[in-house]
């Protein structure tokens, strides 16, 4: 486990440097889709220079190439820009996720947010951390304590959803019951956020693996719990290849409302 660790940790690390010097330097100019290609491309092709030399033999799946199927039972889940709206606009909210999934479980996860100089990991069955990188104090991860929606501070993303009515059905249904809702716009951090206690819940549709391949760990390993919008539990068996999910991660207390779509 260490060394499947410490490659997540290194690689991760060295994408969020290589972002960071674009930060500042895009303009209303060059927003847009060449520029996502641009800076999104740059970190996955560093990324998968990594796992091809450091573990040929293992598969991998990342938002800009897709599977790359080495029928392997290792499969390496990357996001090397999530946020990228964020990125481009100057919001600091932005990170690059590294999971490692071993049978179709998650067993390793780094979430490297670079401009926020914090990085948060999880082990399965072993726990989740967060670290500040400037200070470099580490601190057990653990999900928030509130029990009452109506004290709740919650988070939202559309994910992948382009029907706006579907995602504004949504909140409508959630936001009049709880303190706050907010949108993050990074997929990664918003799950950071839940198991840091930040957050009490987050919940998404129409997500990708890529965006929570590492989150999802990292909420479960800090004692929260991930659900299907009906309120079951999600199972690591339902993260099925090439499909999108409707997903909840909650501190395991609240209730949210259930909804069918």
């Amino acid at each position: 486990m260490d060394k499947f660790l410490s490659f997540a940790v290194n690689i991760a690390e060295q994408a969020g440097k290589k972002l960071s010097p674009f930060f500042n330097k895009t303009d209303v100019s060059l927003r847009g889709g060449s520029l996502k290609t641009t800076y999104d491309f740059l970190a996955d092709a560093l990324i998968k220079q990594g796992i091809e030399k450091t573990f040929p033999a293992h598969s991998y799946l990342t938002e800009e190439t897709g599977l790359v199927d080495k029928r392997s039972d290792y499969l390496w889940i990357i996001d090397p820009l999530d946020g990228t709206g964020n990125f481009v606009n100057r919001n600091p909210f932005f990170a690059v996720s590294v999971a490692l999934w071993f049978k179709e479980k998650p067993i390793v996860a780094v979430m490297e947010a670079p401009y926020l100089q914090e990085r948060f990991i999880a082990l399965n069955n072993q726990g989740a951390w967060s670290i500040n990188l400037k200070s470099k104090v580490k601190a057990k991860a653990q999900v928030s304590a509130i029990a009452k929606l109506d004290s709740s501070y919650i988070l939202f993303c559309e994910g992948g959803e382009k029907n706006k009515r579907r995602v504004s059905d949504v909140f409508d249904v959630i936001y009049p019951q709880t303190r706050e809702m907010r949108k993050i716009g990074s997929a990664v951090i918003e799950c950071a956020w839940v198991g840091t206690g930040r957050a009490d819940a987050y919940w998404t549709i129409k997500t990708n693996l890529w965006d929570i391949g590492a989150g999802a760990l990292f909420v479960k390993e800090a004692g929260g719990k991930l659900l299907h919008f009906n309120g079951e539990p999600f199972r690591w068996s339902d993260f099925i290849l090439g499909k999108q999910y409707d997903i909840i991660f909650t501190n395991g207390k609240i209730k949210l409302p259930k909804i069918k779509f």
